[in-house]
């Protein structure tokens, strides 16, 4: 009896939850057009200098202000203020093409930061292997059919002027399957796409997106850690609670189904959260996703109290997606974020009643997409709460 009136209270309780994340789900709507941050045919320092990750943002210490949405080989917009960027042709950060899948560290996205002080500066590190490169490896020479992805760390000590691993790699590890890496397997596997590093609490968390293979599901996966400086410290949430290990692979009689996490509010998290930040007036998290729901293609966003329980997704602008395009379309965008040139937080964690959207606007030649692509954003007004 103790045990039906327990799981009834849990029930009930995770019922209570979701609907007050409805009603106090917020209403992002969009204002005006895009603008134009960067453009790759004025800006770009190098023909692969193109906007290929969601833009985060930091202040270092002498108050400078990093923007960075860029490719594997990485480089950062500076200025006195958001509002005032400018490109920086200084390489911060890239992969060292290490031909060994179990070193985590071929071609390599760096895509999260946090700083607690603007001195050092933790990174969250998209790491692609590029197996069709490495033909004994990828016999079909299929970049796709032979990916495998995992999260990295990297850390800067000179305010995000220059990253390094945190640790000799495979050691500077986060996430990763509990799986050798197997070749060919005909689809891409492993976690990819960091979202950014917010603190709630006495933690930090992120999410990522996990690929079904093996015991691993597929959907948005959250994790967090309390010690950003060891790569190791990262917990996944496992359904209940952060406890879910991440490891290299498993040893014999360790089952890789404890190693994996469990999607959070896969109904409503139907695509990569590109960012999360906290709206400062109602506490509550704004995540923002590129995805087709509901018929609709584009820019959605939806609404949590906890990170965990999610409103129902809203749209904030439809727009053809990178890879959900038709050959009519002049560019297709992906990548949003939301950012506010007035946030709070030295890592722009946070959010007031007006923000932006950046986004990446992939310009179309001919149906194809090229290394002509520009930084937009657009501003959003934000009610509720």
């Amino acid at each position: 009896m103790f045990r039906r009136t327990a799981a009834l209270a849990f029930t009930l309780g995770m019922v209570a939850t979701q609907a007050a994340t409805q009603a106090d789900a917020l209403t992002v709507r969009t204002v005006g057009e895009p603008e134009t941050v960067t453009s790759w045919q004025r800006d770009a320092c190098a023909e692969s200098d193109a906007p290929d990750t969601p833009a985060r943002a930091f202040r270092d210490a002498g108050g400078t202000v990093h923007l960075i949405a860029s490719h594997s080989t990485a480089r950062a917009l500076t200025g006195p203020s958001l509002d005032a960027v400018r490109p920086n042709c200084r390489v911060i950060f890239q992969g060292h093409a290490q031909d060994d899948p179990r070193l985590h560290d071929d071609r390599s996205w760096i895509s999260s930061f946090y700083t607690p002080d603007g001195t050092t500066v933790f990174a969250l590190v998209s790491n692609e292997f590029h197996a069709q490169k490495r033909r004994a490896l990828c016999p079909s020479g299929e970049y796709m059919r032979c990916w495998r992805n995992s999260i990295t760390s990297a850390i800067s000590s000179d305010g995000g002027a220059s990253f390094r691993l945190s640790a000799p790699p495979p050691n500077h590890t986060v996430a990763t399957l509990p799986y050798p890496y197997s070749g060919d397997v005909g689809q891409r596997t492993g976690y990819f796409a960091p979202s950014n590093i917010v603190r709630n609490g006495d933690h930090w968390y992120a999410f990522l997106w996990a690929e079904r293979f093996g015991a691993q599901q597929r959907g948005a996966c959250l994790m967090r850690t309390d010690n950003l400086a060891d790569p190791r410290a990262w917990r996944g949430w496992d359904g209940k609670s952060f406890s879910v290990r991440f490891v290299r692979e498993t040893q014999a009689g360790d089952p890789p189904e404890a190693h994996v996490c469990a999607p959070v509010a896969p109904d409503v998290l139907q695509g990569t959260v590109r960012s999360i930040v906290r709206h400062r007036a109602s506490g509550l998290f704004i995540a923002t996703l590129a995805m087709t729901r509901d018929g609709q293609t584009g820019v959605w966003t939806a609404t949590s109290p906890d990170l965990v329980n999610w409103s129902k997704p809203q749209l904030l602008r439809a727009a053809p997606l990178l890879f959900r395009y038709g050959c009519g379309d002049a560019a297709a965008f992906d990548y949003p974020a939301l950012l506010d040139p007035g946030s709070q937080s030295r890592n722009f964690e946070d959010v007031g009643k007006s923000a932006y959207v950046y986004m990446t606007r992939l310009n179309l030649d001919k149906c194809r997409i090229t290394w002509n692509r520009d930084l937009v954003r657009m501003r959003v007004e934000i009610d509720g709460g």
